[in-house]
């Protein structure tokens, strides 16, 4: 392999390892991981959210069964007071009836308060194994993912370090001041070396002279184009 084929094999080494690094940084940049990651953190917020909701249901729910209890209990008291024939002034009998009536208003209301609490508690708790169901289900498919982005990760840096393995072993057998040169063009051009397609220079498109066109598709000299300046090379060898 000459110096000119050297220069290729490298270019294309360069341009391959350019494309790894290119998928690695957007590998990197997805946003997929992060979504899942977004949609997980929102799950425990919504679920931390929900627990709370149930501790203070079942709190309240606590609250009003004590409550309760007490108003049973005081309209025993009463009921039996009323019914027990100690009690014959008819004013504080009239107070005490209106007590009872007015501790059984209680009790209904808070009854009807403990249902519905404990339907909201029930339908909290559905909720609560709903959302531990989604989040097992992320967890698992983030788990997953997350391999799967390890795994691409580590075939796309081991495809980069052969690269530049390779990169490294044609550059040491190219010569130094042609090196330089080749690394001054691709500085300024993007690219150093263009193939000759159909005549033309591929960098910028120009018809390469006649007199050029053999010597380019020999591969024995270096021939630079003479107007962008790239270094020519023809994919068709002699």
């Amino acid at each position: 392999m000459n110096q000119l084929e050297l220069l290729w094999e490298l270019q294309k080494h360069e341009k391959h390892l350019g494309l790894l690094k290119e998928k690695l940084e957007n590998l990197a940049k997805s946003s997929y991981i992060e979504t899942m990651t977004l949609k997980m953190e929102d799950l425990e917020q919504e679920l931390s959210n929900r627990k709370k909701s149930l501790e203070e249901n079942n709190k309240l729910l606590r609250k009003n069964d004590s409550t309760l209890k007490e108003l049973n209990f005081q309209l025993k008291e009463i009921e039996k007071e009323l019914y027990s024939g100690v009690v014959t002034d008819i004013k504080q009998l009239d107070y005490m009836d209106k007590e009872s009536e007015s501790i059984k208003d209680s009790i209904n209301e808070l009854e009807l308060e403990i249902i519905s609490l404990m339907e909201d508690i029930e339908d909290i708790r559905m909720e609560i194994e709903k959302i531990e169901e989604e989040h097992r289900e992320n967890k698992e498919r983030f788990k997953e993912t997350t391999i799967e982005y390890e795994k691409l990760t580590d075939e796309l840096r081991e495809q980069i370090r052969k690269d530049m393995d390779q990169i490294y072993n044609v550059s040491s057998k190219i010569e130094k001041e042609l090196y330089e040169k080749y690394n001054t063009i691709k500085n300024n051009k993007r690219y150093a070396i263009a193939e000759v397609i159909e005549d033309e220079c591929s960098g910028c498109h120009v018809i390469i002279p006649t007199y050029l066109l053999d010597k380019v598709k020999s591969r024995e000299e270096i021939i630079q184009c003479e107007n962008c300046g790239r270094i020519l090379f023809s994919p068709v060898h002699p």
